[in-house]
């Protein structure tokens, strides 16, 4: 079987550039010649994870889930997971995860040394299961694959190193990660993954966010925004020395929120708040397709090398402690048809399932 995903979701993304980067020298990323995109895949992973009073959830087999095509039950064919109680937590699975980091490069938003080798390695590489990879992007006006999947800190350093050096003045969000998306998706095989996205998010492109949200869950990558220089904004509009200071951490955990100031500052013009607002706004925007992928989003207060590493921290448990609940379509439409795949848990005091999602077309 061929799952066929439309054009019309990624469309846009042909916008972004395919110019292959670093000292990796990857294959080029070749534009689709007609106007769809075809994947290879018998098989439908669907990834998500369970959590029962903030704490990860291990041990459930299939016989914990169920699978609905539009609304359907399908028969479940695997699900792999966290270990439960007396299980091995570094057992291997069939279905290797990859975590892709998107860095946006434009004016050094992130700078040189927030995001390095060392970080990486102790933040994520040494407490990853054998089968998770770490892939490396970087866009600007164009979008680079600096990395494929890999675990060889020697790659990944030089991928880190060739993506700070390609800073330029645009900053084509919503396209580099849609085609990211795309590129991932395309190099094929039954992989779960997840996409996490550092930038501040002021895309100089109209791209709608709706597609990008579509085409994410659609692959099935959920996004993990990582926002950068909001505070700047707030310091810029709301505190112009009068000593208001916003939240030190206002959104940890829960949903990115516009920062409103406690006090009104009268050193902060009415033009200059709207602007801030307007930014805010954009920002939001680019927070929100986090959840709406199964993800979240992170608001950095303080932007430094030990905020990024219990970022990776926390991307590294969420690899850990991911399951993965795969199934076989059972029929193929003709036309090809878009189906809503959807995992449930069919006991809801086992915990709260998050994610669990898929958009495939058959």
């Amino acid at each position: 079987m061929y799952a066929r995903i439309a054009a019309g979701l990624l469309l846009a993304a042909a916008a972004v550039g395919q110019t292959p980067g670093g000292g990796q020298a990857p294959d080029p990323v070749e534009e689709d010649p007609g106007l769809i995109i075809s994947v290879e895949s018998k098989l439908v992973v669907v990834p998500l994870h369970v959590y029962r009073k903030n704490n990860s959830v291990g041990g459930l087999d299939a016989d914990a889930f169920e699978l609905l095509e539009d609304g359907v039950a399908q028969n479940i064919a695997f699900v792999e997971g966290p270990a439960g109680p007396g299980e091995d937590p570094n057992k291997g699975r069939t279905v290797p995860t990859e975590i892709i980091l998107l860095i946006d490069v434009s004016h050094s938003v992130i700078k040189p040394g927030l995001l390095d080798i060392r970080t990486i390695r102790s933040a994520m590489l040494d407490g990853l299961r054998e089968d998770v990879s770490i892939s490396l992007y970087g866009f600007a006006c164009n979008l680079k694959r600096f990395s494929g999947p890999t675990r060889d800190p020697a790659k990944l350093q030089a991928a880190l190193e060739a993506a700070y050096a390609a800073e330029a003045g645009c900053s084509r969000v919503y396209e580099a990660i849609m085609q990211t998306v795309r590129d991932a998706a395309n190099r094929g095989g039954n992989v779960s993954r997840m996409m996490v996205v550092f930038s501040d998010g002021f895309s100089t492109t109209d791209l709608s966010t709706d597609l990008v949200v579509q085409s994410a869950n659609a692959f099935g990558i959920p996004l993990y925004p990582v926002i950068l220089g909001h505070e700047q904004i707030v310091d810029r509009a709301y505190r112009g020395g009068s000593g208001h200071r916003a939240p030190a951490n206002p959104n940890a955990g829960g949903p990115w929120q516009l920062r409103t100031p406690t006090r009104n500052n009268p050193n902060a013009g009415n033009q200059r708040q709207a602007r801030a607002r307007e930014q805010e706004s954009r920002q939001k925007e680019f927070a929100d397709i986090g959840l709406q992928t199964g993800g979240r989003s992170y608001d950095l207060s303080v932007i430094n090398n030990m905020v990024i590493r219990r970022i990776l921290k926390s991307l590294a448990t969420l690899a850990q402690t991911e399951y993965v609940v795969g199934y076989y379509p059972s029929s193929v439409d003709e036309p090809l048809t878009a189906h809503t795949v959807e995992v449930r848990l069919k006991n809801q005091k086992v915990g709260k399932l998050y994610g669990g999602r898929r958009l495939i077309v058959h």
